[in-house]
């Protein structure tokens, strides 16, 4: 009997590990990155497989080992998620103590499968029906979330009146997370931040007297690019992974981007999220787990950097490859949003475009310093030291100045775009909550466009109605101007346990 000798198991237990991944994040993976995670989970089951036989020249023996350490590696999250949350198995919660249990029960294991020979055929034929069972419910429960699936969108439409839009310069959106007001500034880190207002004025920006609807990047980037709030049942002091998930299913259906294109721009996406037919330009994020690490962030090792990667990059046992690929993968990602910003400016098209360009500047971590040197690995990450904070906005200062720059040189006639999601939040202040965390910019430059100094909006999720009517002759109205305190950690828990 096949299933007594060959191990499908193997093969089962990386389509159950995608399958049950699907289902948990439909809607939010494409099908190649899935394929691709699967294929990686085969291609290092088969080098260890063939690691094992060759030491041990027992084919059952080694197949059975490899799938025993393949399912805690793929699992690994799962496990300690379920030590760390059970009373009784809270002493081996710290790595120093999971790791060597964890080592010596596989070597218990395979001493197990060794001196049991006689059971291996058994133990292929259970494994074998276990997981074909797992596998078909999954792919069953997979078929109905798609026959029920609803795409995430605002509640409400709004439609632009084609006859009013007369000009289509390219727009440029450059969102700066975490960049905090001037008021806030001012009155919690003592800093007046005129140099960069005064060189904004003299670039012919309007400064609108805005603030963020939500403190949460997720929340406040769909509110923004849908111009409303977001709807649901969600409790907002209660935010699960699932609630930001849906977040970023509005953001790829936005309306804002629907209204450009169907103004006949067309799109250019340097940003953590995806907008329908225009992929982000980063696949993955220190924020938040996207596309195919939503399938991977908590195996083995992806789970071991998250918690301990320090160990790695700091002190005695660092090593310099990871250091640089740990440490500072948001400075790379901010090089290379400003690379592609620029060479899209610089690009001529007969067609229009609406660049979105996110930077996670000055959010931390706080990669370099107000002269743009790298800081020292130990500091980047004090998210709620205000002067490292200060030192990385007034970095963040001369790159949007560097941008505007060179986009007004390169692209005279465009329309520039200055805001942030929400302003500084790590207040640490009783609670958690401090009105200074909606405390944002927001500033827009439209060189053909007669500026409206009455109707101006008062919050970000007014901002594109106002811009719509100014910019294109439009008539949307305004909603009403109000603040969501949103309270990530639950959801940070559960994407970074």
């Amino acid at each position: 009997m096949l299933l007594r000798k060959i191990p499908f198991f193997l093969f089962l237990l990386a389509l159950f590990f995608c399958l049950h991944g699907s289902v948990e994040n439909y809607g939010y993976l494409f099908p190649a990155e899935v394929a691709q995670a699967g294929a990686g989970i085969l291609l290092g089951m088969a080098v260890l497989l063939a690691l094992v036989f060759f030491f041990s020249r027992n084919f059952l023996f080694a197949s059975l080992l490899v799938f025993f350490i393949s399912l805690w590696y793929l699992f690994f999250g799962a496990i300690h998620d379920l030590v760390k949350t059970t009373p009784f198995l809270k002493l081996l919660a710290s790595y120093t103590v999971l790791l060597p249990v964890m080592l010596l029960v596989n070597i218990a294991v395979a001493w197990w499968l060794k001196k049991n020979k006689q059971l291996h055929p058994k133990i292929f034929l259970y494994l074998n029906l276990l997981f074909i069972i797992f596998c078909l419910a999954d792919g069953i429960l997979l078929v109905i979330k798609h026959l029920n699936y609803k795409q995430p969108v605002a509640a409400t439409t709004l439609n632009v009146d084609q006859s009013k839009v007369t000009a289509k310069p390219n727009v440029y959106f450059l969102l700066f997370d975490e960049y905090a007001g001037y008021k806030s500034l001012q009155d919690s880190f003592g800093f007046k931040n005129d140099s960069l207002y005064v060189f904004l004025q003299q670039q012919q920006f309007n400064i609108l007297p805005v603030f963020s609807n939500y403190d949460f990047t997720p929340y406040s980037m769909s509110s923004v690019l849908n111009m409303q709030y977001v709807a649901g049942s969600h409790n907002s002091q209660v935010i699960a992974q699932e609630d930001v998930q849906q977040r970023f299913g509005e953001i790829r259906n936005a309306q804002v981007e629907a209204i450009f294109k169907s103004m006949g721009y067309k799109t250019a996406n340097f940003s953590m999220f995806d907008f329908k037919g225009s992929p982000a330009l980063s696949q993955t994020n220190g924020l938040f787990p996207i596309h195919a690490a939503l399938l991977t962030h908590k195996i083995f090792h992806k789970r071991l950097l998250k918690d301990i990667g320090w160990w790695f990059v700091t002190g005695k046992f660092q090593v310099p490859f990871l250091k640089k690929d740990i440490l500072y993968k948001d400075d790379a990602y901010n090089k290379l949003v400003e690379e592609k910003l620029l060479q899209a400016a610089a690009a001529k098209g007969p067609q229009p475009v609406f660049t979105y360009a996110h930077f996670f500047l000055p959010h931390g971590q706080y990669c370099r310093d107000s002269s743009g040197n790298l800081n020292a690995p130990e500091k980047i990450s004090a998210l709620s030291d205000k002067p490292l904070y200060l030192s990385y906005l007034k970095y963040t200062n001369r790159v949007m100045q560097r941008l505007v720059t060179n986009i007004t040189a390169a692209d005279p006639a465009a329309i520039i775009i200055i805001m942030s999601d929400h302003g500084f939040y790590d207040y640490k202040s009783p609670g958690g909550y401090h009105a200074y965390n909606f405390d944002n910019i927001c500033m827009v430059k439209m060189p053909a466009a007669k500026s409206d100094t009455v109707n101006l909006p008062r919050s970000n999720v007014n901002f594109f109605r106002y811009f719509f009517n100014t910019a294109y002759g439009q008539h949307f109205p305004y909603v009403t101007d109000s603040t969501v305190f949103i309270i990530e950690e639950n959801a940070f828990k559960q994407a970074h346990p």
